[in-house]
């Protein structure tokens, strides 16, 4: 292996999300901390794929994206047993929601796959072959900036879709 190849290599983290099968992954060097999801505080007038706020390290208050709802059109089923993967996004740091942690990997930016979906709308920055499964690269930006930038629901989450599993507070403004 020469030089230049060492220097296009790159590590990328593998989770799973909530009810699937499949392998997604987001570049290692954008992932601060993984960590049992703590308690979800759920506030009003949260964007659509926003289930709430974590307080991490006691000071560090992040907003979780349900990654599953974003990119699967359903939402996080068992966040109990869930883990938050913290993304820095430009200075700023956000929760994304995943259901299992897999392993983290290198490999070749050569390797990387063209994203089968043509679309402009796609969150995917390609694909990589990891043992017989295709597991596909996270826009996390392109995420963030969605989810950040649509408007707000009167309360995007219901109290039902996590009181079942007493995972939250509500705070009024």
């Amino acid at each position: 292996m020469n030089s230049y190849s060492v220097l296009n290599d790159f590590g990328i983290f593998l989770f799973r999300l909530s009810g699937t099968r499949q392998f997604y992954a987001v570049n290692v060097n954008r992932v601060q901390e993984i960590m049992p999801c703590p308690r979800i505080t759920v506030l009003p007038k949260l964007q659509k794929h926003i289930v709430g706020v974590v307080t991490i390290h006691n000071d560090v208050t992040l907003p979780v994206i349900d990654l599953c709802e974003v990119l699967c059109g359903r939402k996080t089923q068992n966040i109990r047993q869930s883990l938050i993967v913290v993304i820095r996004s430009g200075s700023s740091q956000y929760a994304f929601l995943a259901s299992k942690a897999d392993r983290i990997i290198n490999i070749n930016d050569n390797a990387l796959l063209p994203s089968d979906i043509n679309s402009a709308d796609t969150y995917m920055l390609g694909a990589v072959q990891v043992e017989k499964e295709l597991v596909e690269l996270i826009d996390v930006d392109k995420v963030i900036k969605d989810v950040i930038s649509q408007k707000s629901d009167n309360l995007s989450v219901s109290e039902t879709d996590y009181k079942q599993e007493n995972l939250y507070s509500i705070r009024s403004c």
